[in-house]
């Protein structure tokens, strides 16, 4: 028999069970699609997210949805970059900025290019 003070298995398991779904989904980092987000329709379906923002800077990581070859996947990649870096200097009011590529890499068929924008 079972006491009337103590809590039953389930009582406790269902707020841990949805606290570990709160905090494994505030670990990712939501990656957004460049072609759906600008009305774009370029080959490589190009992803992106902006992270390690502050006041005066942040980074664009942005990278291939689908494979392709050649320099056009690396031209498509920086020009989703750059449209994002202006499309979120614009939200956040800064009317100079510098966009500086700091880090091309290849994963497998994946090319992954990493901008940081500086405010001026």
């Amino acid at each position: 028999m079972r006491s009337p003070n103590r809590p039953s298995w389930t009582a406790w398991r269902l707020p841990m069970a949805a606290g570990m779904v709160f905090l494994f989904n505030g670990c990712t980092t939501p990656e957004h699609s460049f072609n759906h987000d600008f009305n774009e329709n370029l080959p490589v379906k190009p992803n992106y997210y902006v992270h390690d923002e502050n006041a005066g800077r942040f980074l664009i990581t942005v990278n291939q949805g689908a494979p392709s070859e050649g320099a056009e996947r690396i031209l498509n990649l920086k020009e989703a970059a750059s449209t994002v870096a202006k499309a979120e200097c614009e939200r956040l009011g800064w009317e100079k900025w510098d966009l500086n590529y700091i880090q091309e890499r290849n994963q497998g068929w994946m090319h992954v290019v990493i901008a940081e924008v500086i405010r001026q």
